[in-house]
Order: C-alpha cells, then sequence, then structure tokens
C-alpha cells in the first residue's frame, strides 16, 4: 500500500488445529478511520472447546471460566496513525486456508483503501501485525474497563532512605511513562513505546512466589517489586527462574530506579 490512509482493516486470527483448549481461540478485530482521526474498533475473541474441560483445569492455566470478550468502540488517534504506517509498509500475499497444517495459525488480514481498493492476504512483516492485534486487543480491555493499564513500581529501601521508580504503560493512550522518585523529589519523562515488548518479556520471564508475596509494602531495609496487584516481592527472596533471566530482571529495575 503506498499511502498511510485506508478506510478499514480486518484482522483475522486463529490459533492452530494442534492447540489444545484452554487456550484455543480465534479473535477478529475490524477498525475504521474515523472522521476525527480516531479508531473505529470492534473486537470479539472467543475461547473453544472448552466444553471438554472442567473448571479447574481452566483456572489452573490462568484463565476464567468465560474470557470471551465483545467490544466495540474507538480509541484515540494514535492507533489510526500507528495502523496506518504499517498498512503503508504491508504487502499482501495470497493466503490459501487449505495449505494449513495443524501446526499453522490462521492469519488474514484485509485492508481497504480510501479510494474503495480492497485487498486480503497473509501481510508481510508478519510479527508486527501479530504485536499489533495484541495491542490493539490491549487497548480495547482498557478502554472497556476489562483490564487497568500495565504498572510496575520499584522501591528500594537502604540506610532510611527511600527510592522508588514507578511506570505505567497505558495501551489505550499508546504511551509508557516513568516516574522516578527520591528524597521526596520526583521525575517523569516519556519512554519509547518500542521498548515496552522488551521490557515486559524481562518482566515476565521470571517466577513470583506467591506464597513468600507480602500483603502491604514493608519498611525495612530491601527491595521490593509490585506489579499492580496488592502483593510486594522482595527481590532476593520471592522472584526465581533462570539465573540468566532473573539477572536481566535486575539490571532492568536498577536502571529504572536510577533514570
Amino acid at each position: 500500500m503506498s499511502d498511510s490512509s485506508f478506510k478499514s482493516v480486518e484482522i483475522r486470527y486463529q490459533t492452530a488445529q494442534a492447540v489444545p483448549p484452554p487456550y484455543a481461540h480465534f479473535f477478529t478485530i475490524t477498525a475504521h478511520s474515523a472522521a476525527d482521526n480516531g479508531l473505529k474498533i470492534e473486537v470479539v475473541m472467543t475461547y473453544t472447546d472448552r466444553d471438554e474441560l472442567d473448571e479447574e483445569e481452566i483456572t489452573g492455566e490462568g484463565f476464567s471460566i468465560n474470557d470471551d470478550f465483545d467490544w466495540s468502540g474507538k480509541l484515540l488517534p494514535v492507533w489510526t496513525k500507528t495502523v496506518g504506517e504499517l498498512i503503508r509498509r504491508t504487502q499482501l500475499k495470497t493466503f490459501n486456508e487449505e495449505k494449513l497444517n495443524d501446526n499453522q495459525d490462521y492469519f488474514l488480514v484485509t485492508i481497504e483503501g480510501e479510494k474503495q481498493s480492497k485487498s486480503a492476504g497473509t501481510p508481510s512483516h508478519p510479527t508486527e501485525w501479530q504485536f499489533l492485534s495484541q495491542e490493539l486487543i490491549q487497548a480495547t480491555y482498557e478502554v472497556s474497563g476489562k483490564e487497568k493499564p500495565f504498572e510496575v513500581t520499584y522501591v528500594v529501601i537502604e540506610a532510611g532512605n527511600r527510592t522508588e521508580a514507578h511506570l505505567t504503560a497505558s495501551f489505550s493512550r499508546r504511551e509508557v511513562r516513568l516516574e522516578a522518585r527520591k528524597n521526596n523529589q520526583s521525575q517523569s519523562r516519556t519512554l519509547p513505546w518500542k521498548e515496552l515488548t522488551s521490557m515486559m518479556e524481562v518482566f515476565y520471564a521470571v517466577d513470583y512466589l506467591s506464597e513468600e508475596a507480602l500483603p502491604d509494602l514493608p519498611r525495612k531495609t530491601g527491595r521490593y517489586l509490585n506489579l499492580g496487584t496488592p502483593e510486594w516481592y522482595e527481590t532476593g527472596t520471592s522472584i526465581i527462574g533462570d539465573e540468566s533471566a532473573v539477572n536481566k530482571l535486575r539490571k532492568l529495575l536498577n536502571q529504572l530506579v536510577q533514570s
């Protein structure tokens, strides 16, 4: 597509046939460029074949009994710009569903340009389109109230001093804010959105021991991490995993608190 403007885009996705419940699902994202430059969007997410499982088999994997989602509304103009920029760089290749094997996901993008031209197929830059899909879904989760923005708070208490870093990633605004506080002084700045994915990978590459979690932020010396829930994790005792992953997390936390 040679122009960043577009009339509509539809993204259809379904997990591979080999993916079992409760993970198996499909979704459709339909988006239209609005007159005020906002992005009109509808997201329909459906999880499949869960009638084969009992409640514990579903919730034990981190899901709820009903994770289906159906919402329509509008996102901010930043999303229209983001979608348009990816469309401009995208070429659609012929898609043949019959050639998919049991381990391949179904992924089809349909784009309608301002001049009424419509084309469908497998997009170039497929990974970027998959990331975009997940970000759009997360943005609608926030706007609808289903989920809150991603938040991380890291507090270092030593020698009677307290240093704090608070990271907030709002998908609805497509914005990452970092606030650092030390000695009752605070500084706030915006981080590049592209850094969020790598940071979230670091946060979720380790295991957090719920049995070691603290209900409130302690006042004693230590380093404590909160992921937007009531629990606080002492980084030396409540976080485990591959040594490399744990070290990456500690390095990231130090970078945030020193920013």
